[in-house]
């Protein structure tokens, strides 16, 4: 009887095991090609310490993670849509008013930039820009007042878009045009990647926003998970700050 004992309860144990294992909802996060903080590398894997933060709170809050890699205006849709759960983004999108649900929390910074050559004078902004030379990344979206420039007639810019950061670099270090528009953090990365981590590549900023939790709201539990991410990441900074003062 003892045996018996033992055996039904460990497949009690086993079967509860199981239920909580099939009870664990799937969260599919989306991403777009934003190094070092999210991208696709060389085997393929999504990668990059937002991507691996999100991994890490929603594993801990009890859901199975899947990850997503669409150019930004498909995200976008895909959000809406509810085809996507989660991106770990920018807030106060226009295309994503109404459709989601805007964490509070603060992941990192995004700040979008004007670069020019090293060896020419800082632009007057917008007026330096009249006829010139624009060099845009492809896929990316552009904020205020950078998509109202790229929307004004009057400034008649010539616009080339490149799908990396690197090649947008070295077209702009060899004049083939006078102007990057670009964000702090994949410059940077590419940056290294060229082996110019040296190299003061000068610039303006625009503009700077907070990377914060991006809910779906045709998410199922939807308010759950945003509330659940939350939860984890004040958990994490508390342990973090623990830490560091112990």
């Amino acid at each position: 009887m003892k045996v018996l004992r033992a055996m039904l309860l460990i497949i009690s144990l086993f079967s509860a095991f199981s239920a909580n294992a099939q009870a664990r909802q799937l969260v599919t996060v989306g991403y777009y090609e934003f190094p070092p903080a999210s991208y696709t590398d060389s085997a393929n894997q999504p990668s990059g310490y937002i991507l691996e933060l999100g991994r890490t709170l929603l594993t801990h809050a009890g859901y199975d993670v899947a990850f997503k890699a669409l150019p930004s205006a498909r995200l976008y849709s895909d959000l809406i849509s509810g085809n996507i759960d989660l991106w770990l983004g920018a807030p106060n999108k226009t295309e994503l008013a109404g459709h989601t649900l805007e964490s509070t929390k603060t992941l990192g910074e995004i700040t979008l930039a004007v670069y020019y050559h090293p060896e020419s004078k800082p632009p007057r902004l917008p007026d330096d820009l009249k006829g010139k030379k624009i060099i845009l990344i492809g896929g990316y979206s552009y904020w205020h007042p950078i998509s109202d420039w790229l929307a004004d007639s009057a400034l008649n810019l010539k616009v080339t878009r490149t799908s990396r950061h690197t090649s947008a670099i070295a077209m702009l270090l060899r004049k083939r045009g006078d102007y990057l528009f670009d964000y702090l953090d994949p410059v940077r990365d590419a940056q290294q990647k060229l082996g110019l981590d040296e190299l003061s590549l000068p610039n303006i900023i625009l503009h700077s926003v907070p990377a914060t939790f991006i809910v779906s709201k045709r998410a199922p539990n939807a308010e759950k998970i945003l509330a659940d991410l939350e939860l984890q990441f004040d958990m994490f900074n508390n342990s973090r700050l623990y830490q560091h003062t112990h």
